[in-house]
């Protein structure tokens, strides 16, 4: 005979079993007190939940408890949620429900009745304790909303309460402070939409709900047929369409006819040849004066065999000459590479072998460290004179000619070459450039357009393209001023920014120095997520704001969000002609509201990485979702979900890449230097919040003769500035998980420890 001991071990066993394998549990609602009084926000459908329960053969409780899994589903992003439920006096009882889209419905809600029976079963013990087995003594709650159908519910927190009468009436129960009116009325407009489709013919499957209860998708666009025998499908047809349509892709309806950047640049020439093209320290240049300057210089490049498909690199200071190069380059039918003239001569070495230069285009200052590469030396302008008629042609590139290179930290311990097509770059000007600029200059009046990103970043292409293809003014600042605010802050009377262009966190320190009262008409910033507040003061202010997301692999932007019509934090919408994907680890399309990786797909995906074709294959994969053939999307390794807007929401990485004041940042490429230093027998490098912002902080595992200075030099022989760690902190060993892997947690709390040397 069982005793009473044997009972208790089992139900324990139960309940550990039921929540094996569930990641932490993250509160949903604000805990509130439980003296403030609850607010009841009734909702009619009662006939509706009758006729549905009937229809799947399930209670009204199994039926209103799916829907409430839905919506908490969609408030969460994941799609393993736990919620109490109490039925017939009996709980409320721990329910974790899996949302598993590509089932059937029917096949779920008996799964859901099953789980209430067999957990009414295990209710043995008082509720205290079945938390205390799963979460431990930390304090946290199993669960913090509940579903009760009749007396025995939760007396606070968030309830849904339905009578037990034939036509069950639903409130929503909870405090102001949980749940605020408008997110009650956002909950109960979701459950309305569920409950709508499990009434709806045909039967859908789970992702059909998930779907028509976000209000993305229309519930009679829901109604689509099954998936094929492939069964790959986490929605219907229907659904899985109208996601694609109306969703997944920007407003660009048709492609038009390409027009290459060259194309763009001698109309701009013919229609204002004496406007100022380039402000930079070392005097203007006309729109004529630059493209003479280009056609000289694509002439001299010509002749030393440059044309389509070869890479000519770049180093210049930040002048006319460095646009002049990059224009000279495209005429020559050419793709250009930008070196920052500061970088280590071991990296750039590096980029020039993987990029595969030919020849290196320098100005007066840099034409002597370029000789030491070993590579023709192309100078980018000429004393000799020249003749009438000599004077080059653009080139016409043709869609698929290589545009340029940009490299990013790379994740294998060596820099990344994103090779970028001509296609991609138009398209990038033509639906998403041109829109943005055309708000605050309909008549394409020229604006002062501010040019203060690094040259080895595409966010500089970014900046200059307004001028070379829309005729605006590029104000370039060199080194110097484009780290301080002054230069974008105190400019005399008509030579005020109209334009600033750059990172949130530089951004943020603008606007903290007074840039919102300065006449500027455009904001547009990316490369990191912005804070919350910066957000707000944007949406304050009278200034067109814009955010950028996208990726160095696909033509710069592929998503917008205009702030002044986005209220939230987010990255936007697909602008122009992007293609965004959220989808499951297996490449599925997930419905709204679910978190998946992002994926960018459209003309803009770039070719790959220059000699990488095992990491071009990983991350450039085949389109399932496009009727073009050998379209291919890219996996951004963000985290991420549609909301119920339609809004593109960030959630993190799958990895450990960093953003850092706009900078992309792999890690691995940071500790595999470090781990090359003498002394060091691994390290692990992570970001620490010291006085407001992120710093890189190594953590090296060595012994009592490291070193610290002298590991910095060495970096610093090897890596660009921004990804030398401002600290490296000593330790006997680094602190591992269970399974062996460095504990980046435990690091991070000790960020603060003193530094080697301090």
């Amino acid at each position: 005979m069982a005793t009473a001991v044997d009972g208790l071990g089992g139900t324990e066993r139960h309940w550990r079993g039921v929540f094996a394998g569930m990641e932490t549990l993250e509160r949903l609602f604000p805990a509130a007190t439980d003296a403030e009084p609850r607010t009841s926000h009734p909702l009619s459908t009662g006939a509706r939940i009758a006729a549905a329960a009937r229809r799947w053969g399930v209670g009204p409780d199994t039926l209103v408890g799916a829907a409430w899994a839905v919506a908490l589903a969609l408030r969460s992003g994941r799609d393993d949620v736990v919620y109490g439920h109490a039925a017939a006096g009996v709980g409320p009882a721990p329910l974790r429900v899996r949302l598993d889209c590509g089932r059937p419905v029917s096949d779920w809600l008996r799964e859901l009745r099953a789980q209430w029976e067999d957990a009414a079963a295990h209710l043995d013990v008082e509720p205290d304790e079945i938390r205390r087995w799963i979460v431990g003594d930390s304090g946290g709650e199993l669960f913090d909303s509940t579903v009760s159908f009749g007396p025995g519910g939760a007396a606070s927190g968030v309830e849904l309460y339905a009578d037990p009468g034939p036509e069950p009436r639903l409130a929503l129960r909870a405090a102001p402070e949980a749940l605020p009116a408008p997110e009650a009325a956002e909950l109960l407009a979701v459950l309305d939409r569920a409950l709508g489709r499990l009434t709806a013919e045909p039967e859908p499957l789970v992702g059909d709900l998930v779907a028509a209860a976000s209000g993305v998708v229309p519930l009679a666009r829901t109604a689509g047929t099954r998936p094929g025998p492939e069964g790959d499908a986490l929605m219907s047809s229907g659904t899985r369409e109208a996601l694609l349509a109306g969703v997944c892709r920007g407003d660009d309806e048709e492609a038009e006819e390409f027009v290459s950047v060259q194309e763009m640049f001698e109309a701009v020439v013919r229609e204002r040849p004496d406007a100022i093209a380039v402000e930079a320290p070392d005097g203007e240049l006309t729109f004529a004066e630059l493209d003479a300057a280009a056609r000289s210089l694509a002439l001299r490049l010509r002749e030393r065999g440059a044309g389509p498909e070869t890479t000519v690199a770049v180093v210049c200071e930040r002048t006319g000459e460095l646009v002049a190069a990059m224009l000279g380059i495209w005429a020559a039918g050419a793709a250009f590479l930008l070196i920052d003239p500061a970088e280590p001569e071991l990296r750039t070495a590096e980029k020039y072998a993987l990029a595969g230069v030919r020849l290196v285009v320098a100005d007066a200052t840099h034409a002597r460290t370029a000789e030491r590469t070993g590579l023709p030396v192309v100078p980018v302008t000429s004393d000799a004179p020249t003749a009438p008629g000599e004077s080059a042609p653009h080139a016409r590139p043709l869609p698929r000619h290589l545009a340029y290179a940009v490299f990013t930290s790379g994740s294998t311990g060596n820099p990344k070459g994103v090779l970028i097509d001509h296609l991609g770059l138009a398209e990038h000007i033509r639906t998403q450039l041109a829109p943005v600029y055309r708000r605050v200059s309909p008549d394409g009046a020229g604006l002062r357009v501010g040019g203060a990103a690094p040259v080895t970043f595409d966010s500089f292409i970014d900046q200059v393209l307004p001028m070379i293809s829309l005729g605006h003014r590029l104000v370039l600042f060199d080194e110097m001023q484009r780290r301080d605010p002054g230069s974008f802050l105190f400019r005399t009377p008509g030579s005020e920014l109209d334009v600033v262009d750059c990172s949130p966190s530089q951004l943020s320190l603008l606007v903290e120095f007074g840039l919102l009262g300065t006449p500027l008409k455009l904001v547009v910033f990316g490369g990191e997520k912005p804070g919350r507040d910066l957000w707000q003061s944007l949406r304050a202010a009278d200034v067109s704001a814009v955010s950028i997301y996208g990726a160095t692999e696909c033509s710069i932007g592929s998503v917008e969000a205009d702030v002044h019509r986005d209220e939230r934090v987010c990255l936007g919408r697909p602008a122009g002609s992007g293609v965004v994907y959220v989808l499951s680890p297996d490449h599925r399309l997930l419905p709204p509201g679910l978190t998946g990786e992002i994926y960018l797909a459209g003309p803009g995906v770039g070719r790959g990485y220059a000699g990488d074709p095992a990491h071009t294959a990983r991350a450039f994969l085949p389109d399932p979702f496009s009727g073009v053939p050998g379209a291919r999307m890219y996996r951004t390794g963000d985290l991420g979900r549609v909301a119920p807007d339609g809004r593109l929401v960030f959630l993190g990485r799958v990895d450990d890449q960093l953003k850092i004041s706009g900078y992309r940042i792999e890690p691995a490429e940071i500790e595999a230097a470090l781990d090359a230093v003498s002394g060091v027998r691994r390290s692990a490098v992570l970001p620490v919040r010291s006085a407001g912002a992120d710093q890189l902080v190594g953590f090296v595992e060595c012994g009592a003769d490291f070193d610290a200075e002298r590991a910095k030099k060495e970096l610093a022989a090897r890596l660009p500035s921004y990804m030398v760690p401002k600290r490296l902190v000593p330790l006997d060993s680094l602190p591992l998980t269970h399974n062996g892997k460095v504990d980046r947690k435990r690091l991070a709390e000790r960020g603060d420890a003193p530094a080697a040397g301090a």
